[in-house]
């Protein structure tokens, strides 16, 4: 049995990279939703929703573009 770890497939750690990124604006969206009447509170959470979003958008800069072949 190998003891090394085997690498894993770059376009699986896209994919789970950007469902955690996903996973976060659904949850801090749901907090929101709790917290109407904590302007404090509803304001660090969109602030935890935009970082999320800006990670997503710079995640999608490493996926191919369509009709262009990954380098």
């Amino acid at each position: 049995m190998s003891t090394q770890a085997t690498p894993m497939d770059p376009m699986r750690v896209l994919i789970h990279d950007l469902r955690n990124m996903l996973a976060v604006i659904v949850n801090y969206s749901e907090l929101i939703g709790e917290e109407l009447n904590d302007p404090e509170a509803i304001r660090a959470d969109i602030q935890e929703v935009k970082a999320a979003a800006e990670r997503a958008i710079l995640l999608t800069e490493k996926l191919p573009r369509t009709g262009q072949r990954a380098t």
